[in-house]
This record gives structure tokens, sequence and C-alpha cells, in this order.
């Protein structure tokens, strides 16, 4: 008897052993699955944000109410069921003999289930507000200039219109209306929308100069509220602390000339992208891209070129490749925007990735990524959370 139960000791201790859980290798194992959930949570909050955006510039293209949700972080809580068996059983060996060798058997499972949760939902009255239909601070339009994004479409996107004040003191106003931009503001298209164009590419022309330091006298110069840069000023000028309650919008001064920038809302900017593409949509043939009728400067192409629309939509057929910032059904079809486009081209080829055309220099993913980071920067703390996991054991 004792050797029966030493021997089964022996077996149980030896299955045991076996079956026992490596540890580190767990620890690796979950190490890879938080970082794979992570990336995967990101990629799902990066497409819900972005086909949000999309949505509601197709809706503007065709006239139609814009609703904006407020998505909050993704949380995963993995529940775990174990399941353990154990049993011994008698084998007889040597034909004849009678007593059974004792043979021990250990099993363990473990399972795991997951599923993501998350809130989608509409924003109060005062979020929306503040998120949607509040002029953008001139703090944002600041960081944007600054931080090496493309002055043509930050200027086009952000601004609604410029007032310049010359020498003189007469005022000239440019509004910047999408429903009268066509053809990119060729010479024959004489509008006000054009017009505004017209301002801003001989301002950017202008902004690639370095700023002049030795027009800005910070004891001495006028002062003016909101001054961005200064090129080769008539007269010093120097920043001037807001006064109480003052909100001072964008200003440059060129040479004698000062121009005092008007920013639009978020809902504005999505608003815009959909007037441009109505008259996109009716060059397009059915199947072929819409694209906005107004250009900026390719992507990833850095020595000039004709330039490429603002904004393009791209009908996504069944054997549609690549990836894309935003892909959504809408009214019945499917729908892309943003392709991903990476390169970095000195000047411009007539074959190949440095074509300067709409396929290879694509803005569109820009667009979106404004839009959407503006839409966070303008909500609270708790309704922006980054996605989260929590592991329950």
């Amino acid at each position: 008897m004792k050797s029966l139960v030493s021997v089964c000791a022996a077996a149980l201790l030896a299955v045991s052993c076996a079956t026992a859980p490596d540890i580190p290798s767990q620890r690796e194992r979950l190490t890879r699955q938080i970082a794979d959930d992570a990336v995967s949570f990101n990629e799902a909050y990066g497409q819900a944000v972005s086909a949000q955006i999309l949505l509601n510039i197709l809706r503007s293209r065709d006239r139609m109410p814009r609703y904006y949700l407020a998505m909050t972080g993704i949380s995963d809580s993995p529940s775990w069921s174990t399941t353990q068996s154990a049993a011994i059983g008698g084998i007889p060996l040597g034909g004849d003999v009678g007593t059974p060798w004792g043979v021990g058997g250990l099993g363990v499972e473990r399972e795991r289930a997951s599923r993501p949760s998350y809130a989608v939902q509409p924003f109060d009255a005062a979020t929306l507000a503040r998120t949607a239909f509040q002029p953008t601070p001139s703090s944002v339009f600041e960081h944007y200039w600054y931080s090496g994004w493309p002055r043509d479409l930050l200027m086009l996107m952000m601004v609604e219109s410029i007032e310049k004040t010359d020498g003189g003191g007469h005022v000239s106003v440019f509004t910047n209306e999408a429903n009268t931009i066509f053809d990119d503001c060729v010479a024959r298209v004489q509008t006000g929308g054009c017009n505004f164009v017209r301002e801003v590419r001989a301002f950017l022309d202008i902004s690639q100069q370095h700023p002049s330091e030795r027009g800005v006298d910070l004891e001495h110069g006028r002062p003016l509220c909101g001054l961005v840069e200064a090129y080769d000023p008539a007269s010093a000028v120097r920043p001037a602390t807001p006064r109480e309650t003052q909100i001072c919008e964008p200003a440059f001064v060129v040479g004698a000339d000062t121009l005092r920038l008007r920013l639009r809302s978020l809902d504005d900017m999505v608003y815009y992208v959909g007037e441009l593409l109505r008259a996109g949509g009716m060059q397009a043939a059915p199947g072929e891209a819409i694209e906005a009728q107004v250009t900026v400067r390719a992507a990833g192409l850095r020595g000039g070129g004709q330039g490429v629309p603002l904004f393009r939509i791209v009908p996504a057929g069944d054997d549609a490749r690549g990836s894309y910032a935003a892909e959504i059904t809408y009214g019945g079809e499917r729908f892309r925007a943003g392709p991903a486009i990476g390169r970095s081209c000195g000047e411009q080829t007539q074959a190949g990735r440095c074509q300067d055309n709409a396929e290879e220099g694509d803005r569109s993913s820009s667009v979106l990524s404004l839009i959407a980071e503006i839409l966070a920067l303008n909500q609270s703390p708790d309704a922006i959370r980054a996605p989260s996991r929590l592991i329950a054991e």
C-alpha cells in the first residue's frame, strides 16, 4: 500500500511539474497582448474619429444636417475561466501480475474571453458649442503655424476672412467663400472666394521668407495685439498684451500692410470642405474621385509644383487596396479618404512617387488630422481620455 501511494504521489508530482505554468513566458505573452491591444485600440479610435469627420463632410456636400458625437476611451476587461482535473487509474503489468501500477493525470485549462467596451454619445449643449461652433482660438492657429504644417492648408481651412489695412488706413476684406471657388481660381474666375485665394497665395509667397527681426522693436515699436510675424514692416512693431476680455485675432505685418485673420469654427471647416466638394462632384463622372476645386502643395514635395486638391474622396470598389485614414458607407456607397503618403521629394518628377499629382500627393489625411486634433483640443479632458486596458484576474 505504501509503495502504491509513493508511486501515485511521484506520478502526480511529475505530471504537475510538466504542466506547471512558465511564469516568464506568461509575462511575455501578457506584455505582447497589452501592446497588441493598445495598437488595435489606437487604430480603432483613430478610424472612428476620422470616419465621423468624413461622414459630416459628405453630409455638408449634400447640405444635410451634421452631427458630432463624443467617443470616450476603449476599455478591455477580459474574464478568465479555469478548469482543473485530476485522475488516478490502475494498469496491470506483466500479464498474470495482479498488482497494478498507479498512473496519475493532471489537467489545467484556462480560457480568456474579451469584449472591448466604449461609449459614443452626443455632446451636451455647452460642450457642443465650445467644440464645434466657437471660432478656433488664436493660440491654436499660432501653434500650427509654427509647427511645420503646410501653411497654404492652414490658411484655407482655418481662416474665414482676411482684413487688410494699408498704410493709408484703407481696409479691404477678403472672404473665404467655398461656394465661389472654382477651377482652382484661374484668371478667368473672378469671384469673392477666388479673390481670397489669390490674396493668400501672394501672402504665402512672402511668408516663405524669414520674418524680419529688425522691424520688431519690443520697446518703441507700434503695439499690435495678436502679432504673429512681421515681414519688412514699414515701421517698427511689437506684440501687445491683450486688455482684459479682449480677444486678439492673428495679425501679420507685410511692409506697410497689416493683415488680420478671422478664424473659423470646427463646424465651419467641415462645411467648407463639403462646399468645395460639391462643385467637384458636379465634374466627376460616376465612380471617379471627387476633388475640391482649390489646390495646396502636394504632400512630401518640397520643390514647388502645381499642387493637388485640398481634399479628395475616392469611391471604394471591391478591389480597393491600401491604407486610408477614413472609410465609410454613405448613401449606399463606400467612400475612402486620406491614403497613406510616405515620401520626401526635393523636386517633382515626371514619373514615379515624386510626381506632382493627386494620387501621389494627396493631402486629405492632413485635413482629417487637423480637424480631428482641433476636435480633441476643444473638448474637456474627460471627453478625450486615452484608450485604456484593465486586466482582471
